[in-house]
């Protein structure tokens, strides 16, 4: 028996543009639901007794923990900011990877805008991954700000989610610029033929 080759690559470009708007529709509803949980979170930092089903959560500073209770209100403002940024970038990483895969459902693999948002998509991530790296030390202090000067720590750690972050995020803005610059060799071939 004989398979018929040349229906093969539609057959995957459908496929592929299948996956791609499930996944844009997963990423439609994380985005949906991440945003009032954004909401809801930075509420229960500033106002720990007020917002209901989460309450007052503690806040681990190194070996310790301490409610955000007894905090001042400047402190978890202070802490609400960090969360809300924090949140920020990784709803522009969400955004972005909405966009994406957008644009692989349409079958625009090599245009412009498609390399740019690969790019874009590993800019958030890299940017998330710094940024929750360098609030850890900075929420460890501002937690501790009411301490006496000698007790005040300043708790840096690392975790996997960073360098996920990291590596996943050098590897779409590498990937974005080498098939832009394979782009770029593609269609200056195609005018010289």
């Amino acid at each position: 028996m004989v398979a018929d080759i040349s229906s093969q690559p539609g057959k995957r470009l459908q496929r592929i543009q299948r996956c791609a708007q499930a996944m844009k529709w997963a990423a439609s509803i994380c985005l949906a639901g991440l945003v009032p949980l954004s909401g809801l979170l930075a509420l229960s930092v500033l106002y720990p007794h007020y917002v209901p089903f989460i309450g007052d959560n503690p806040v681990s500073i190194g070996e310790e923990e301490r409610m955000l209770s007894e905090l001042s209100l400047a402190q978890r403002g202070s802490l609400t900011v960090l969360l809300i940024v924090s949140l920020s970038l990784l709803l522009g990483a969400l955004w972005t990877l909405r966009g994406l895969f957008a644009r692989f459902q349409n079958a625009e693999f090599f245009t412009g805008r498609t390399l740019d948002a690969m790019a874009s998509l590993g800019f958030w991530l890299i940017s998330y991954a710094i940024f929750d790296f360098a609030s850890d030390p900075v929420s460890t202090l501002i937690a501790t700000m009411d301490y006496p000067e000698g007790q005040r720590v300043v708790d840096v750690s690392v975790d996997g989610g960073e360098i996920f972050c990291m590596i996943l995020g050098t590897l779409m803005l590498l990937l974005g610029w080498v098939m832009r610059e394979a782009a770029a060799l593609a269609e200056e071939n195609r005018q010289i033929v």
